[in-house]
C-alpha cells in the first residue's frame, strides 16, 4: 500500500480571477503528504501569484506550472529540495470542477 500513496500525483488545485491566481494543495495530497513526511510538511494554506497584467493569459499560466511550479510546492509544503525531490509527479486542477488545467 505505501507504494500507492507515492505513485499518486500530488494534486495543486487552481482558481484564476482578473488579479491572479491562488493555489492549495487538495486534501487528499495533504494527508498523503503528512503520512510520508510528518514533521516535515508544514502546509500553507494557500499561495496567491499575481499576474503580470490586468488580464490573466496562457503564457502566465506556462509560465507559473513551468519555471514556478516548484517554488509553488516548495512554499505549499515548506518542503527543502532533497524532500521535495521525493514528491514524485505533481499536476495542476481547476479547484471547481477538478480538471486538469
Amino acid at each position: 500500500m505505501h507504494a500507492s500513496v507515492e505513485a499518486a500525483p500530488v494534486v495543486i488545485y487552481q482558481s484564476s480571477n482578473r488579479e491572479g491566481t491562488t493555489f492549495a494543495l487538495s486534501p487528499d495530497t495533504k494527508r498523503s503528504l503528512q503520512a510520508r513526511f510528518g514533521n516535515q510538511l508544514h502546509i500553507s494554506p494557500r499561495i496567491f501569484v499575481a499576474h503580470q497584467t490586468v488580464h490573466s493569459t496562457d503564457e502566465d499560466l506556462q509560465r507559473i506550472h513551468g519555471a514556478l511550479a516548484k517554488q509553488l510546492l516548495a512554499l505549499l509544503t515548506g518542503l527543502d529540495d532533497e524532500a521535495l525531490s521525493a514528491v514524485g509527479n505533481f499536476e495542476f486542477r481547476n479547484s471547481v470542477t477538478d480538471e486538469l488545467v
